[in-house]
């Protein structure tokens, strides 16, 4: 069995619930026409959808969430920080009042709260993401769920005027705003002043952070309740949240073609270093097969979590530097 299909059990599936948990019939429910024109061209976009207010989301509810979280020991679907971006911690058996407190304290604290796979736990959320995949199938007018090999349901909630660095995603992701307001400052990944190639190839090796180009303009999308904007993978932004506690669900899609690509800006990350000027991927199907094996045969056989598919390889490749230098 190859890596790829040992992991391809966490891709969409269409289910059929024995009892519907939720009301909803419809999460995406209107795009303007101007922001319409950009779906086909796989650009940024702003569209409403059906859940603004929803009660589930409510902080009440996300609190007694979070506590089962941490009652169910599912600790690395807890990240929380106070006091600013740098301050991001992963919950555990002796955080869950740390945790419950930023909650609280949401208010006036500075502080964020990340709780992933959220639909793991919850039936109604799971029923919310398919209704949500099929509208999504209808929007683009093609087979989204063949191309997927893991979906993310993923719940933020921070403080007022709280911000979100500039940075990029893996994943193709869609960020529906609950309760409150924010600014999503979205800048176009196919703009060469905006990614570099240098910049994709550091982003898979775990390399510091993309840097903005602040002489390029990027498109602010104000979202409310009720509104919701497209993140194209590695398109790169930033987020300042209104003078309100912020909800937000973010519908996020791995894809089969971004792992592979992952594959080859990683080999280009050390052929750059080594001086040559790498093809990017796509641009040959050969070069890319070559490039793709050689992080295959490097990587974990037993591929347990999506971060193991794309990362483990360069695990293991910075293990071997490090243990080179060491021994220089």
């Amino acid at each position: 069995m190859s890596t790829a299909t040992q992991f391809e059990t966490n891709k969409i599936e269409r289910t059929a619930p024995a009892q519907k948990k939720s009301s909803v019939s419809k999460v995406i429910t209107d795009v303007a026409p101007d922001q319409l024109t950009r779906v086909p061209e796989m650009k940024s976009f702003k569209f409403s959808h059906s859940l603004g207010n929803f009660p589930a989301l409510s902080i009440p509810s996300v609190r007694k969430l979070t506590l089962r979280l941490l009652e169910e020991k599912r600790f690395d679907q807890v990240h929380y920080r106070k006091g600013g971006p740098n301050k991001t911690k992963n919950s555990d058996a002796d955080s869950v009042n740390d945790v419950l407190e930023t909650i609280d304290s949401l208010e006036t604290a500075g502080a964020w709260l990340r709780l992933t796979r959220v639909d793991e736990i919850n039936e109604e959320f799971g029923e919310i993401s398919e209704i949500f995949y099929d509208d999504l199938e209808r929007l683009y007018q093609r087979d989204i769920r063949s191309k997927v090999m893991k979906t993310f349901v993923t719940l933020f909630i921070s403080s007022p005027n709280e911000i979100t660095p500039y940075h990029i995603d893996h994943s193709w992701n869609f960020l529906l705003q609950i309760g409150g307001r924010k600014t999503v400052h979205l800048f176009d990944a196919d703009d060469p002043r905006v990614v570099r190639p240098q910049d994709r190839e550091g982003f898979y090796m775990k390399q510091p952070s993309i840097t903005q180009n602040h002489s390029v303009p990027g498109i602010p999308y104000d979202i409310a309740p009720g509104e919701a904007v497209h993140h194209p993978v590695h398109a790169p932004h930033w987020v300042q949240n209104g003078p309100e506690v912020s909800v937000s669900l973010s519908f996020g899609l791995c894809l089969h073609s971004m792992n592979d690509d992952a594959k080859v800006h990683q080999v280009n990350f050390m052929l750059r270093k080594m001086g040559f000027n790498p093809k990017a991927p796509r641009q040959s199907k050969w070069r890319d097969s070559v490039k793709k094996g050689a992080i295959n045969l490097i990587s974990d056989r037993k591929q347990n979590s999506f971060d193991d598919v794309v990362f483990s390889g360069v695990r293991r490749l910075h293990r071997v530097m490090k243990f080179a230098r060491l021994t220089k």
